[in-house]
């Protein structure tokens, strides 16, 4: 597949295009992609952590990384016109980039943040992909463990149960050309806010009991850009999290 891609393609490689890929489950993403034989777009708002840039300087992945600075609350669709300017052919998009706050509906301020990220930015930018490129593949990032209200995470849970919606829309209405999917992780990596201690602490409500399967999340990843008769399906990659939370 990886002679196929770059010799049919020497001069222009198929690349994914990954929102808030310079770190976390985003970057894990980039790496697989690059493996598959991808060239990737790292999107990100701030910064780059230490281990994306040590991509660009990679002589094995040599003009096969690039990376897109933007903040994704304006304008989020420009992100796909500035893609197709680089010299690569677009072919997929990966929906990661989110906002995990505290906050619920007694907050609709917050709502209306995370909203912006986490549901419309994901909607603008699979719509352009869709417009523009014609021919390729979505998938959107959601959550395992959203189904339950959450007092503390609620309007994050709202936001991740309307992409699951989307999810399914989308693969609808951009059929045949678009195949659209999600990706629902489970305890994969500690949030920021979060001590090691209590992350590793979630594998006792775990009915595989563990926590963090990267490999088998990117497996996932690969499962859906290689199937070319998967679209509108969301995988839960959590070890059973979503049965008991």
């Amino acid at each position: 597949m990886q002679l196929e891609r770059f010799i049919g393609m020497a001069r222009k490689p198929e690349a994914v295009l990954i929102t808030g890929g310079a770190k976390r489950l985003g970057l894990q993403f980039a790496r697989k992609a690059l493996e598959m034989g991808y060239a990737v777009i790292i999107h990100y708002r701030s910064t780059c952590s230490k281990e994306c840039l040590k991509l660009l300087k990679s002589a094995a992945y040599k003009d096969l990384v690039y990376f897109i600075k933007q903040d994704l609350e304006f304008s989020a669709d420009n992100l796909i016109d500035k893609s197709l300017e680089l010299p690569v052919t677009l072919r997929g998009l990966v929906n990661n980039a989110s906002t995990f706050s505290k906050g619920n509906l007694k907050n609709p301020d917050n709502l209306e943040e995370i909203l912006n990220i986490n549901t419309i930015a994901p909607i603008r930018l699979a719509t352009r992909f869709y417009e523009l490129v014609r021919k390729g593949w979505i998938i959107n990032i959601t959550d395992a463990n959203i189904k339950r209200p959450n007092i503390n995470f609620q309007n994050y849970r709202i936001s991740k149960l309307f992409l699951e919606e989307i999810t399914h829309q989308q693969a609808f209405l951009f059929a045949p050309s678009i195949r659209v999917n999600a990706i629902a992780p489970g305890a994969m990596l500690p949030a920021d806010s979060e001590s090691r201690q209590y992350f590793n602490s979630l594998s006792v409500k775990i009915p595989l009991a563990r926590t963090g399967d990267l490999s088998s999340l990117t497996d996932a990843f690969a499962f859906l850009v290689n199937t070319p008769y998967v679209t509108g399906e969301v995988i839960k990659v959590d070890g059973g999290w979503n049965l008991t939370a």
